[in-house]
């Protein structure tokens, strides 16, 4: 069931904010990114089948019925396949159950996916804030930063110990509609803030 993004966003208001803003990733953009997966699971599942019945077809006509084994092989290739067909799918029901906010005092990233969660960041603590945009309207506004560390290493005897990496991953509203209003509105609860505090 889809929810209004400014109801979901009001149950997450304090007592002493207000909204300012709430909606949700555009769902065309999210479901456009994932396209290519979807076709390419859809050109494995028709190599596979054909694969699978030149096997069967085979196996009839040679009379070699045990060879009809060999079908089976196919099996895990049309799971995988099935899941790269789905990514789109998965994609618009990410958009339509992840909420983004601004209140008076804070951003807030709302996930309804599978676990809920909910992102907090204090605008007057915000880190940077960069806008990207899109060619089909919509953008990005990014404030944060999270640390990633990723830990590569080897089964083999003779490789090096595992190596562990550290790299920045960029957090914030992705995919929006009219993300330079927005920012806008953003930088304007910075201003006042600062005003406020001199």
């Amino acid at each position: 069931m889809k929810k209004n993004p400014l109801e979901r966003a009001k149950e997450e208001l304090l007592e002493t904010e207000t909204l300012i803003w709430a909606d949700t990733p555009d769902i065309n953009r999210r479901s456009q990114k994932k396209r290519k997966a979807s076709i390419f699971g859809k050109l494995i599942i028709l190599v596979v089948l054909l694969w699978m019945v030149g096997v069967i077809i085979t196996s009839f006509s040679t009379g070699k019925i045990a060879g009809l084994a060999l079908a089976f092989f196919g099996l895990p290739f049309l799971f995988l396949a099935r899941k790269l067909v789905n990514k789109t799918k998965e994609a618009k029901i990410r958009a339509t159950q992840t909420f983004y906010a601004l209140t008076s005092n804070r951003l807030l990233i709302i996930n309804d996916y599978k676990k809920k969660s909910v992102q907090s960041f204090d605008i007057h603590k915000l880190e940077f804030l960069e806008r990207t945009e899109h060619t089909d309207g919509t953008g990005n506004i990014l404030f944060a930063k999270k640390q990633i560390t990723t830990v590569s290493s080897s089964n083999r005897k003779d490789a090096p110990s595992p190596k562990s990496v550290t790299h920045d991953v960029k957090i914030g509203f992705t995919d929006i509609r009219e993300a330079k209003e927005l920012e806008r509105e953003i930088q304007k609860l910075i201003q006042l803030k600062e005003i406020i505090e001199n």
